[in-house]
């Protein structure tokens, strides 16, 4: 595995007034022996973007024994900024409850069951509609902290205006990038690219930080800092 962990920045212009800085890190894959670095290198970037918190995409653990690893990032990255996550498919197979529970217990939010909101930005962990009560769109702006991609369609139906995910990790293997995807990957999965501008929700997939296979050609591991750009920012 290239020992090398890159952070690729993104940015995206919203209507609140307000910015923020995000930083989205999944499919850590904790458990391996070639993962063994990915805690660390994670709070590195924590140190080194200085978000206003840091989601955590899903597929952190692959393995019982790595939940100590995982509550020692969490409550290393909690004294740092606000440490945000949701399950990915790994995390559900091993137990989504029992994930749940080591992240709360370190200090964390689980998105999932709880929102979190800086200023008229509110970060989500469901792809849910807004309630007829709900603060109209206009004076809010709506993130969706996902693993699969493909929640994206759910995501533009209830409005969201920002999609971090995972899951896909670019492939692993790219050849070639054509039209905004990276092949040969995105033969099978439409959304295997790093950037999708979709009339109104802008959704942004990360390549991964860590790997249950460690075998990458011209995809960097990565944690995505997705900078917020309020119009107080223009």
């Amino acid at each position: 595995m290239n020992r090398e962990l890159h952070v690729r920045h993104e940015r995206v212009a919203i209507r609140a007034r307000q910015g923020a800085r995000l930083l989205y890190a999944s499919d850590l894959h904790l458990g391996w022996p070639w993962t063994r670095c990915v805690p660390n290198q994670v709070l590195d970037a924590v140190r080194a973007t200085r978000p206003d918190a840091l989601l955590l995409g899903g597929d952190l653990c692959d393995g019982v024994r790595s939940l100590a690893r995982l509550a020692e990032l969490v409550r290393a990255a909690r004294e740092l900024t606000h440490v945000l996550a949701v399950p990915g498919n790994h995390d559900l197979r091993l137990g989504g409850e029992r994930v749940r529970d080591v992240v709360t217990s370190a200090g964390g939010t689980w998105l999932v069951e709880d929102d979190h909101r800086i200023g008229a930005i509110v970060i989500e962990g469901r792809a849910r509609k807004l309630g007829p009560l709900a603060v109209p769109r206009s004076e809010t702006t709506r993130v969706l902290c996902a693993h699969r991609p493909a929640i994206v369609a759910a995501a533009r139906r209830a409005r969201f205006d920002v999609v971090l995910a995972g899951h896909l990790h670019g492939g692993q293997l790219v050849l070639f990038e054509r039209g905004g995807r990276l092949y040969p990957y995105a033969w099978l999965d439409r959304w295997n690219g790093p950037r999708f501008d979709l009339d109104g929700t802008t959704m942004l997939v990360s390549r991964g930080a860590g790997d249950a296979l460690p075998l990458r050609f011209r995809c960097p591991r990565e944690v995505v800092l997705c900078e917020l750009a309020g119009t107080s920012d223009a």
